[in-house]
C-alpha cells in the first residue's frame, strides 16, 4: 500500500482513508475505514470518465444493479455516491490471495473452485449484471472461500471507453470470441471466461498462452483454446463446454453447477481454506493482518483526488480497455519475495557472455506533452522533433534544445507516430483524418479522411500511404488520391518502387506508380508491421511466433525463423542482420540470407514497439507497463551498452538523429537521450 499524497482526500463519504491501494482504468482506489470501523476499499472515479455526459447515469444504474447482487461467492457494495463531483463507491475489503498468485492448483481444488465461481455467476446474472471481466486476478481466495470481485460497475466505465475509442472491453486471454470481436457480451461470455480461469487455475497458463493483448485477441477470434495441459477428463469436459466458440452452445452457470456436483465431494467446505493446499491456506490466513491506523491529520475535509496516469495499450491493443472493473472488493496481499527470473539462454557472442557494466542513459532534456501519458512515436526532420498526443495535439520541439516550437490541434487523439518529409508533417488522428501540417509554422496545409486505422502513416517517393479499409496512396504535397489498394491492418513499408501492405492474412506488394499488385504472399497466421530493405520484406505473423523473410522482387519465401516467443514489433533490416524482438524481452540477430541466429540478448521488460538502428547501435524500447526505458545494444555483438530507465512504461518507438535518441514515455514526457550513454539528469 502507498501512503496518501498531498492531493488525496482524507475522507470520502464519511470513510476515513488510510492509503492508496492502486489504480485502474476507472479510478484511484484507497484503503479506508467506514464510520463503523469496517475496512473498506474506496474507488474514486477518474475525472476523464465524468467528462462523458452519459457516464453518471450509467454509473448510477450499475451501482443499483451491483447492490442487488448477493451471494456466497461475491463481494458486496458497502456505499456509493453517483452524484458526487467525482463519483465513488466503497466495497468490502477482502484479505486473501488472488488466484493469479496461487496457481497451479490440484484438480480437486480446481473443480471445487469451478463450483464456487458458477454459483457466483448465478447470483451476478440473477441481478441482471454481466461481469465481462472475469479473470484470475478478479478471483480472490479468502478465508471464507473464493470471491468474485469487480462486477457490475465495469459496465459504466466500459461504456465510456467504448464511446471514446471504439474499444473492446475485457482482459485478453480470458474474454470470449464474441467479446474479442467487439460484439455485446452476455451471460455466456462470463461462462467462457470461467472456463478460461479454470484452465489457468489448473495449469498456470490461460487457454491462449502468453503474449501481448493484440495477439491474445487474435487467438481468441481465430484459434481454438489450447487445452493440452488439462489432463483430467472430468475437468477437461467442463472447460471444453465453457470454451465453446458458439455462445449458444455453452452451459448456463446453473447447468455447470449440476455438472460439477458429482466431482466435488460432499465434505468439501469452500467456506474456509481446507479445500486448498496447506501452504496456500497459510498465506491466505496471514494476508491482510496489518491494516494501518488512520494517519494523523488536522484536515478532515474531502479534497479532490489528484489526477494520475493510467495504463494505455497501443497498436492493436489500443482497442482493449484493461483494468476497467468497478466493484472492487480490493485485496491486500501478503508481500512475498519476487520469484527469480527464468533462466535465459546465454548469448552466443563471447562479448555478450561477460559484458562490462552497463552504463546509464544520459538525459539531455525532457519536455511535457501536456498529457498523462505519451505513446505516439516521435519523428525527427529539419532540426525539429514531432510527436502526437492523446489530447489531439501535434507537437514540435527543437531537436537540440527541446524548445517548444508550435502546437497543432486535431479534433481527436493522435496515438500513431507522425511522418515527415519535404517540409510537411503528417499525423493521423483517431477519427480517421490525415493532417498535413507545415513543419516550420504548424499551420494546416491539407487534410483528408482516410478511415480509422492503427497503422502509422508512411511517406516515400512523394506519396503518403495510410488508411483503414483501403490503403490510400496520397500526393504528399496536396493530398489528392493517386490510387487505392486493399486495407492496411498494420503499418506498411516502402522500398524499391513498391509498397508492402500487411493484410489480415496476406502481404501484398503494390507498384508505387500504378497501384497494381505485383505479388501476394499468403500468411495464415496474419501479418504485423512490415519492414523492407536490401531486397527483403520482413514481418512477424500475427500469432507472433514466426518471423518471415520474403523476397521483395518475387514475393517468394526466403526463410522463416521460429522466435520461440511472441514477436511484437517490426523487424529491423540492415546489410549485416535482421533484428527481431519479442514480448519476453529477447532480441535476436538473424543472418539476412539464411535466417540463422547470430546472437541473442535478453533485456528486462516487455518489448512491444519497434527498435531502430543507427551508427552500429540498436535502440530498443522495453517495459510497456512500468519501469520502462530504452536499451542501447551493440548491433554486431548483442552487448548491452547503456539503458535509460523511467518509472513508467514506454510504448513509443524511439527516433535517432544527430547523436540523440528521442522517446515518449507514459509519464507524459518526451525525452532526448545522449546516444552515447553516460549519466545525467533531465533538464526542464
Amino acid at each position: 500500500m502507498e501512503a496518501l499524497r498531498s492531493g488525496d482526500p482524507r475522507r470520502v463519504g464519511g470513510h476515513r482513508l488510510l492509503g492508496r491501494l492502486g489504480a485502474g482504468g476507472m479510478g484511484l482506489v484507497y484503503l479506508g475505514r467506514s464510520p463503523g470501523g469496517m475496512p473498506v476499499a474506496v474507488k474514486v472515479v477518474h475525472p476523464h470518465l465524468v467528462e462523458d455526459p452519459d457516464f453518471r447515469a450509467r454509473f448510477r444504474r450499475e451501482v443499483g444493479a451491483a447492490r442487488a447482487v448477493s451471494g456466497a461467492f461475491t463481494a458486496p457494495v458497502v456505499d456509493a455516491d453517483p452524484e458526487a463531483a467525482l463519483p465513488w463507491l466503497a466495497t468490502a475489503y477482502l484479505p486473501g490471495v488472488p488466484l493469479d498468485r496461487a496457481v497451479p492448483l490440484p484438480v480437486p481444488a480446481v473443480l471445487a473452485l469451478g463450483a464456487g465461481l458458477a454459483e457466483a455467476l448465478v447470483s451476478i446474472h440473477r441481478a441482471g449484471v454481466v461481469h465481462r471481466d472475469l479473470k484470475p486476478s478478479n478471483v480472490i481466495l479468502a478465508l471464507d472461500g473464493p470471491r468474485v470481485i469487480d462486477f457490475g460497475i465495469a459496465h459504466a466505465a466500459d461504456a465510456a471507453v467504448v464511446t471514446r475509442a471504439g474499444a473492446t472491453v475485457g482482459s485478453p486471454g480470458f474474454i470470449a470470441p464474441e467479446q474479442a470481436r467487439g460484439a455485446p457480451a452476455g451471460p455466456a461470455a462470463d461462462v467462457f471466461s470461467l472456463g478460461a480461469v479454470l484452465v489457468f487455475a489448473a495449469t498456470g497458463a490461460g487457454p491462449y498462452g502468453q503474449g501481448p493483448p493484440h495477439v491474445l485477441i487474435y487467438r481468441a477470434v481465430h484459434e481454438r483454446p489450447r487445452l493440452d495441459g488439462v489432463t483430467d477428463l472430468a475437468l477437461r469436459a467442463v472447460v471444453e463446454a465453457c470454451l465453446e466458440p458458439d455462445p449458444s452452445r455453452r452451459p448456463s452457470p446453473d447447468e455447470l453447477l449440476r455438472g460439477l456436483a458429482p466431482h466435488v465431494p460432499p465434505s468439501t467446505d469452500l467456506h474456509g481454506v481446507g479445500w486448498l493446499p496447506a501452504g496456500l491456506g497459510e498465506r491466505i490466513a496471514q494476508a491482510g493482518t496489518d491494516i494501518p491506523e488512520p494517519p494523523p491529520t488536522g484536515i478532515e475535509t474531502a479534497g479532490a483526488p489528484g489526477r494520475r496516469r493510467f495504463l494505455v495499450v497501443g497498436g492493436a491493443a489500443a482497442a482493449v480497455a484493461l483494468g476497467t472493473g468497478g466493484v472492487a472488493a480490493l485485496v491486500r496481499v501478503l508481500r512475498e519475495p519476487a520469484a527469480a527470473p527464468a533462466a535465459q539462454p546465454p548469448a552466443t557472442s563471447p562479448a555478450a557472455s561477460a559484458p562490462p557494466p552497463m552504463r546509464d542513459g544520459k538525459v539531455l532534456w525532457k519536455r511535457p506533452s501536456g498529457d498523462e501519458y505519451l505513446v505516439s512515436s516521435p519523428v525527427v526532420a529539419g532540426g525539429q522533433v514531432f510527436v502526437g498526443s492523446e489530447k489531439g495535439n501535434l507537437l514540435a520541439f527543437g531537436a537540440r534544445t527541446g524548445e517548444p516550437r508550435w502546437t497543432y490541434r486535431a479534433a481527436r487523439r493522435i496515438v500513431t507516430g507522425p511522418a515527415a518529409a519535404a517540409g510537411l508533417v503528417y499525423a493521423l488522428s483517431q477519427d480517421g483524418v490525415l493532417h498535413a501540417v507545415d513543419a516550420r509554422t504548424g499551420r494546416l496545409k491539407w487534410q483528408r479522411a482516410v478511415g480509422n486505422t492503427q497503422a502509422d502513416p508512411i511517406v516515400a517517393g512523394g506519396l503518403v500511404y495510410c488508411g483503414g479499409d483501403a490503403l490510400n496512396a496520397l500526393d504528399a504535397a496536396g493530398g489528392s488520391v493517386r490510387w487505392r489498394g486493399t486495407g492496411a491492418g498494420r503499418t506498411p513499408a516502402a522500398a524499391g518502387g513498391a509498397v508492402y501492405v500487411p493484410g489480415e492474412k496476406k502481404l501484398v506488394a503494390y507498384d508505387t506508380s500504378t497501384g497494381r499488385a505485383r505479388w501476394t504472399y499468403p500468411s495464415p497466421g496474419g501479418v504485423q508491421d512490415a519492414a523492407a530493405a536490401n531486397g527483403l520484406v520482413c514481418f512477424a505473423d500475427f500469432q507472433g511466433e514466426k518471423v518471415h523473410a520474403v523476397d521483395a522482387r518475387t514475393g517468394r519465401r526466403r526463410w522463416t525463423f521460429d522466435i520461440g516467443e511472441t514477436a511484437t514489433s517490426r523487424p529491423v533490416i540492415t546489410e549485416q542482420a535482421v533484428y527481431a524482438a519479442d514480448y519476453g524481452g529477447k532480441v535476436s540477430a538473424l543472418d539476412p540470407a539464411t535466417g540463422t541466429m547470430r546472437w541473442q540478448a535478453q533485456l528486462e521488460g516487455q518489448i512491444q514497439d519497434n527498435p531502430v538502428v543507427a551508427g552500429g547501435t540498436l535502440y530498443v524500447p522495453s517495459g510497456i507497463y512500468s519501469d520502462g526505458g530504452v536499451y542501447a545494444v551493440d548491433a554486431a555483438t548483442g552487448r548491452k551498452l547503456w539503458r535509460f530507465q523511467a518509472d513508467e512504461g514506454v510504448e513509443s518507438s524511439p527516433a535517432v538523429a544527430g547523436g540523440i535518441v528521442y522517446t515518449g514515455c507514459k509519464d507524459g514526457y518526451l525525452y532526448a537521450l545522449d546516444a552515447r550513454g553516460g549519466s545525467g539528469t533531465a533538464t526542464g
